[in-house]
């Protein structure tokens, strides 16, 4: 009885513990995170205790860049950046741009955790100054039932999300870090959750109908992403968040979300392939891909 007791107080201890570090976490005018440039992601990495799928965040750039250091020795890159809490002047009428401005406070290390339940991430590994690093389940650190809406609004698709990051993460490492079965297995999962996924793929109204409720996708253009070397690429993308990263500034843009399996009805000719997500992980993939994925996984029958 008295080893359940201390083992009871060790547990309430803990538990009061992360409290205390989610809160810290909750409160943090700035800190350091680690992102992958495989994906232009937050870098991420299943904790192989309770296999929570974990960013990293430090409150020092030392912890953070000696963090990195010890990837880079395993051949995973990844890039430390600082995130602060900036004030920025803004209109007080957004019609009058050159008008009264007011004082806002923009604190990126919220918006680094608020990007999280869009990837499918559900904690934080917190290394605080002098301190172990702790695990944060990502529910104790945003507004509450924040990670279900996200999970249950179809405009976001949280999981095809994680698997691509963790699918590009691992394809695009050192070639003598690769692990060839993980890497076989991680496509097997992301490519299973995308043939039977809904991508975004965006569309230009003709002028005069840019608000109109709905398109004749036959008045309406595509847009191309042009690569370096003069391909052309035909983005889609996993989920609204990605497609407005793209659309910003890019004026009267909209989107039509549509069946992974009717995407070929879509088909740029003068693009060499699609690519998925060109703000994030981007993945190619050519004409010839879909109708083989679509075979793989018993789907070739649903174009309709």
């Amino acid at each position: 009885m008295a080893a359940d007791i201390i083992d009871l107080k060790d547990r309430m201890k803990n538990t009061a513990d992360k409290k205390t570090v989610a809160e810290k976490v909750q409160d943090l005018k700035e800190a350091y995170a680690l992102i992958s440039p495989l994906t232009n992601l937050p870098y991420v990495e299943c904790e192989q205790e309770n296999f929570f799928d974990q960013v990293l965040l430090y409150e020092t750039k030392e912890d953070a860049e000696a963090a990195a250091k010890v990837y880079d020795e395993k051949g995973i890159r990844v890039l430390v950046r600082d995130l602060k809490t900036l004030e920025l002047e803004l209109p007080v009428k957004p019609e009058e741009p050159d008008g009264e401005k007011r004082k806002v406070f923009l604190n990126q290390v919220r918006q680094h955790l608020g990007i999280l339940p869009f990837m499918g991430v559900n904690a934080v590994c917190y290394k605080a100054a002098d301190a172990p690093a702790e695990l944060i389940e990502l529910e104790n650190v945003l507004p509450e039932d924040f990670q279900k809406k996200v999970a249950a609004n179809a405009l976001y698709q949280p999981n095809l999300q994680l698997t691509g990051v963790y699918l590009m993460q691992e394809a695009r490492k050192g070639k003598d870090a690769v692990d060839r079965k993980v890497l076989h297995d991680l496509d097997e999962e992301f490519s299973s959750n995308l043939v039977k996924a809904k991508v975004f793929m965006p569309v230009l109204p003709p002028k005069g109908k840019e608000k109109d409720p709905q398109l004749n996708l036959k008045e309406c253009q595509i847009p191309y992403l042009k690569h370096q070397n003069g391909d052309l690429f035909f983005p889609v993308f996993t989920d609204i968040w990605e497609f407005q990263k793209y659309a910003q500034g890019k004026g009267a843009l909209r989107s039509i979300q549509i069946p992974f399996t009717q995407l070929e009805k879509f088909e740029g000719k003068q693009a060499k392939a699609y690519m998925l997500n060109p703000m994030g992980f981007s993945i190619p993939l050519t004409k010839e891909m879909i109708p083989k994925l679509m075979k793989k996984f018993g789907l070739e029958g649903d174009q309709k």
